[in-house]
């Protein structure tokens, strides 16, 4: 991926980075993917246009998020095999009109690249504006002040900065500095925007996605983050900001197809609006807004095989978010170890958390369940030594209440996963969740409070040490310790390792172990969070191949 030259020009630094292969860029989509999943409630409260229906960041961390998986897994193949991967994950898995945008683009970007196995600035530049060529072409009607906006910016200044600049870092922090300014003129370009006082929620997910590239690159250089920028909507819609007559979002991949894009576009055109067509023979993706989906549906199906079909009322989801939001058919409750973990267990959908450092209460518990809005509450106990607690407490409570005996944090978060596909749809059973909860290996990482053994392995009072599936591994260092419990965990088979750092331990030390242990793991992704708990300095997670 990053390249040092042997004899570095007296214009550029020793750690410039100046090539960008297929390892790199399966990185540079993940990065991305991670800041749309952190701020996609952000994108979501900006949403007003085409339609303000609150599910730009969503659609947008789905879409890319796919393009990720595809991409990680052959992130060891040429830039040219694995900008194909990511741009046809990001087709099959493209929600919304921002998400078939996006994934347009990076069809556009893998075009560009299709014969080449690294690039450098100049061609990720040409590339970008093929990208957003590639966008334009899939929208009948481009408007200005949206995500094409932002990017065609983007583009145009990622192709003066790549005439002098060959180090990615400085060429990204131009192109991002580009987009945010193009982001901020959003709103004198589209009247709906002005009035509702927020920048495009496209756009913003494109800075985004910039961001967290920018943040992937190596961390030779100072960065701040300007970002979020207007994260919240400071009224509700105004009087313009409503539902057309075609108030069905429609979507649907059309496979074997026996059309090319443009004239199925052609012939789509009358059933609504807001229509995107991308991709080509033999897979085409059609976005459109219409109130005859069957209509739509029916035109593109004498052409091929019409799969993943989804229609939203967005007129509905349009009353939900301006008259009066109403809670779920359910709550959460989650016990967690840390204030951490309290945040990523809320922005999992969790309602009510116990943030506790020893098991809580039956009370404690009963008040949790007595807080929910709703009737129906599932109760996450994220401890094996909490389900007792939790099963008298539900018990005493007027309730219905599932309690899930999660037996760790990490089976935890994994469980509230099977939850998010359930927002529009029918809920997952118990034991969807409960198989969600179990496909992560996990492992703690700590320092022993005392001398112990267990099953033949020693650790001294104050050593490093990791248990997994009641065995105990140790090491000189905290990282070695965490190596050989994920080792055996199965992590040589690839995966995403997820660090949870508390304790004593601060962000750089996360930072520091992910990149050790990426380097031991060459098959898989790491990532890093804050939880927050005491009783370790790590929380480890695999989630991969069993």
């Amino acid at each position: 991926m990053t390249r040092i030259p042997a004899a570095v020009p007296k214009d550029r630094g020793p750690m410039d980075v100046v090539a960008l292969d297929g390892r790199a860029y399966a990185k540079f989509v993940t990065a991305g993917t991670y800041f749309l999943r952190k701020y996609r409630q952000v994108l979501n409260d900006l949403n007003v246009f085409p339609v303000p229906d609150g599910d730009t960041g969503t659609n947008m961390y789905l879409t890319a998020r796919s393009a990720a998986l595809e991409a990680a897994k052959i992130h060891g193949a040429s830039l040219a095999e694995v900008a194909a991967a990511a741009a046809q994950g990001s087709l099959m898995g493209a929600r919304g009109n921002s998400g078939v945008i996006v994934s347009q683009m990076l069809r556009g970007f893998a075009h560009h690249v299709r014969h080449r196995a690294e690039i450098d600035t100049f061609v990720m530049a040409t590339a970008m504006r093929e990208a957003v060529v590639a966008a334009k072409q899939a929208l009948v009607k481009p408007v200005e002040g949206t995500i094409i906006t932002v990017a065609e910016a983007a583009a145009e200044a990622a192709y003066r900065l790549a005439l002098h600049e060959a180090d990615f870092y400085r060429f990204c922090n131009g192109i991002l500095r580009a987009a945010n300014d193009a982001l901020e003129r959003t709103p004198e370009q589209l009247p709906v925007l002005k009035e509702a006082g927020v920048v495009d929620s496209g756009g913003a997910g494109f800075v985004y996605f910039l961001e967290g590239i920018l943040r992937f690159l190596p961390d030779v250089k100072v960065r701040s983050t300007a970002f979020p920028r207007r994260p919240l909507r400071h009224k509700v819609f105004g009087s313009h900001q409503v539902v057309g007559e075609n108030k069905y979002c429609t979507e649907f991949i059309l496979e074997r197809a026996a059309c090319t894009a443009a004239e199925l576009r052609d012939l789509l055109e009358s059933a609504g609006d807001s229509l995107i067509v991308a991709g080509g023979p033999p897979t085409i993706k059609v976005h459109v807004h219409t109130d005859t989906p069957d209509v739509a549906q029916a035109i593109a199906s004498k052409h091929g095989e019409l799969t993943r079909v989804k229609v939203d009322n967005m007129e509905q989801q349009h009353k939900v978010l301006v008259v009066d939001k109403p809670a779920k058919a359910y709550s959460i409750v989650a016990v967690v170890p840390g204030l951490g973990f309290e945040q990523i267990v809320k922005e999992l959908g969790a309602e009510v958390v116990i943030v506790a450092a020893n098991n809580p209460s039956v009370r404690e518990i009963l008040l949790a369940i007595n807080k929910c809005l709703t009737e129906t509450v599932y109760f996450f106990t994220n401890d094996a030594n909490v389900s007792l607690a939790a099963a008298e407490a539900a018990g005493l409570s007027e309730k219905a209440v599932r309690v899930l005996p999660t037996c760790d944090i990490v089976s935890g978060v994994a469980g509230l996963f099977a939850f998010r596909p359930a927002a529009d749809g029918p809920l997952p059973s118990e034991d969807a969740i409960m198989s969600a909860a179990r496909r992560p290996r996990s492992a703690q990482v700590f320092f022993a409070g005392k001398e112990a053994a267990v099953g033949g392995t020693s650790v001294a009072r104050g050593s490093p040490a990791a248990t997994h599936g009641g065995h105990l591994y140790t090491g000189d260092s905290l990282t070695e310790a965490a190596h050989r419990a994920l080792d055996a965990m199965g992590a040589r088979d690839g995966g995403l390792i997820t660090l949870y750092y508390g304790s004593v331990q601060k962000e750089r030390d996360a930072q520091r172990m992910s990149a050790d242990l990426q380097a031991a793991f060459a098959g898989v992704e790491v990532e890093y969070y804050y939880g927050g708990q005491k009783s370790c300095e790590y929380w480890v997670s695999l989630d991969g191949p069993t």
